[in-house]
């Protein structure tokens, strides 16, 4: 059974778009709590203590020299800071797309622009126009996942009186610049590639280019495609393989990616670079930056390469039988509530190592491991020495819930990310029974996943869970996947549906549960 999504007045404007209305709102207080909240960091940010404080610097250096407005630019950009931070994308937020990112991509596209200013393949109102739609490009607040939507992207940007002014200053079409945005829609295929188009051509109209203006609409697109681009590669550029991975951990969710195929999927990221309709812009933007830059890109996309087939080489081992893998149910104290160091160590590396730095404190996962109603299971090496190479954990539904009136009630996105508790807007008529355990997403070591090893520990906390007495088991996983799983004969359905990501919420029913119906895949 499929739990009817609340009903949601869709919005029509006079600017001919609709967009539909997130089924919870913020309270009336989340954002001067926000502005309590990042005071501190305030503080260092305008002292230049901070990542997004450099990034500020680097691009108000740039506008100078391109001869904008400086006090314009910083308005806007200190606009832009203010605007992600009080909404939960600031420096806090521990997703892909926040407010650093922006200006990441604000940056690089700079950077790019000056260079094709001075070939004359960018004329200085292009590069106002890259610049404002690069600085607000994922602003979407209230989204309800990781990855922001273009349509509320408008909505807000629209809806946003002092920057409408800020962009005026600029001397730019607000509908050009919003067109850019929707250019950066990723992937830029399907369904979506022709709701962006629709909608881009929409705005050019809006604009006063007429529908007969191929050249200029053509031109505006490619705009839109350069700015898609440096969206997709700025972070990349900027820092070490260590950053990279950690960018591609966060970035995981919003595009759809299981978080253990981020190496193979991040290589054919950047392969997708080289195909035809991207390969001539792409090494525009790229061989118009400076050396360091270029050289952290390639050593990055190597960095991918090499680690996937460092992870087809185990599964290759996995396959010839030359390593064997058990699981095991663990319990983190013994008799004499003595705990067990090494098995707390290598379970946070392997944690740190899978999940985003940011994604959970550390202080409240390691006091779940040592609670009693805490499901812990392991995938070990079958050796002398037993080797954790991954493991998966889970306890009572009650105990993942978001907290109110902390952070963790932001969309849970302190959690949403390794699915570590409830997301916002999830609802279980068995919350507050007892009877439902809460698994979280299993982290495996790059290379074991993939080769039964998922299977053998979800497998296991089923068991678990069923010998544990619970009646119910639920968790979240790919929409596809749980389908999958219900025509294998598995005793699972979808209880709530996220149709933005197709991350569902899924119950299992564990008294119709046995060995055989559990699916391999």
């Amino acid at each position: 059974m499929v739990l009817d999504e609340i009903d949601n007045e869709i919005i029509t404007g006079d600017i001919g778009y609709q967009i539909t209305p997130l089924i919870k709102p913020f309270p009336w207080w989340y954002e001067l709590y926000k502005r309590i909240r990042l005071f501190p960091w305030w503080t260092r940010y305008n002292i230049g203590l901070t990542a997004e404080a450099s990034h500020k610097d680097e691009i108000l250096e740039l506008a100078g020299q391109m001869e904008f407005d400086i006090k314009a630019t910083s308005r806007i950009i200190r606009h832009a800071v203010s605007e992600f931070s009080k909404h939960g994308l600031g420096s806090d937020y521990p997703g892909y797309h926040t407010i650093n990112h922006n200006l990441e991509v604000a940056y690089i596209s700079l950077l790019s622009a000056a260079n094709q200013k001075l070939e004359n393949k960018m004329n200085k109102k292009d590069i106002k126009n890259l610049f404002v739609a690069a600085l607000f490009h994922d602003f979407d607040p209230k989204k309800e996942f990781e990855k922001p939507n273009e349509d509320n992207i408008e909505l807000f940007i629209r809806s946003d009186q002092k920057l409408a002014k800020l962009i005026d200053s600029f001397e730019v079409d607000l509908n050009i610049v919003i067109a850019l945005i929707h250019r950066t829609t990723y992937p830029f295929v399907g369904e979506q590639k022709e709701h962006a188009l629709k909608r881009i051509h929409e705005l050019f109209s809006l604009a006063g280019i007429h529908k007969d203006d191929t050249i200029s609409r053509q031109h505006y697109e490619s705009l839109g495609q350069f700015l898609s681009i440096c969206d997709r590669i700025a972070g990349y550029c900027l820092g070490d393989f260590k950053y990279a991975k950690e960018l591609a951990r966060r970035n995981a969710r919003g595009i759809g990616w299981h978080s253990q195929v981020i190496n193979e999927k991040s290589v054919k990221y950047f392969t997708a670079l080289k195909e035809k309709d991207e390969k001539d812009t792409s090494e525009r933007v790229i061989q118009s930056l400076p050396v360091e830059y270029k050289k952290n890109f390639f050593d990055n996309v190597e960095g991918f390469r090499e680690a996937w087939e460092n992870e087809l080489e185990i599964k290759s081992s996995l396959r010839k039988n030359e390593i064997d893998l058990v699981t095991v149910v663990e319990n983190i104290t013994n008799d004499k509530n003595v705990r067990n160091e090494d098995i707390l160590d290598t379970i946070m590396k392997i944690r740190q190592e899978y999940c985003s730095s940011t994604n959970f404190k550390d202080k409240e996962f390691q006091k779940s491991l040592y609670d009693m109603s805490t499901i812990l299971i392991t995938l070990r090496i079958n050796s002398d020495v037993g080797e954790i190479v991954g493991y998966v954990k889970g306890g009572p539904l009650e105990k993942h819930q978001p907290r109110r009136g902390t952070y963790d009630e932001n969309l849970g996105k302190m959690n949403a990310i390794h699915m570590e508790s409830l997301r916002r807007g999830t609802y279980d008529e068995n919350l507050g029974k007892m009877n439902t355990v809460f698994m979280e997403w299993m982290a495996i070591k790059t290379g074991y996943l993939g080769v039964m090893g998922g299977h053998m520990l979800r497998s296991e906390f089923l068991k678990e869970a069923k010998i544990r007495g619970y009646t119910y088991a639920t968790s979240y996983y790919q929409r596809e996947l749980i389908i999958h799983r219900k025509i294998k004969g598995e005793p699972i359905e979808i209880v709530q549906q996220y149709d933005a990501a197709m991350i569902d919420y899924y119950r299992i029913d564990l008294s119709q549960l046995v060995d055989e119906s559990i699916s391999i895949h």
